[in-house]
Formats: structure tokens, sequence, C-alpha cells
């Protein structure tokens, strides 16, 4: 949920989502208080890349 809502408001780095559970209150609440690494955000993208690739539709130019 975390990656997603990222995703979603632009934040696709995972140093900035890291960053982001520490100082912004939506991604504290969905991290549950708690701040993972970006390596491991990095870590768990990698893991899901095609199930996370269904979850966005890319226009073409």
């Amino acid at each position: 949920m975390l990656l997603l809502y990222a995703y979603c408001v632009g934040l696709p780095s995972s140093r900035k989502i890291e960053r982001a559970c520490y100082e912004d209150l939506p991604f504290r609440v969905l991290s549950g208080n708690q701040q993972p690494g970006h390596t491991r955000i990095s870590e768990f993208r990698r893991r899901h890349l095609e199930r996370l690739e269904d979850l966005f539709c890319f226009a073409e130019a």
C-alpha cells in the first residue's frame, strides 16, 4: 500500500519514500509509524515488479 500511495503522489524514489516515512503524516500512517529503509523498499519493488506493473495503465502518446 505504501508503494502504491507513493506512486500516486508522484514519489517513485525509494530514498524519498524512506524520508517521507519520517516526515509526512500519510506515509507514517501507511507504514504503521515504521521507517523502512530505501534498500527494503527497493528490494520489495524489484521482487514484485510484475505484479506492480499491472496496477498502472500508461497512455501511449
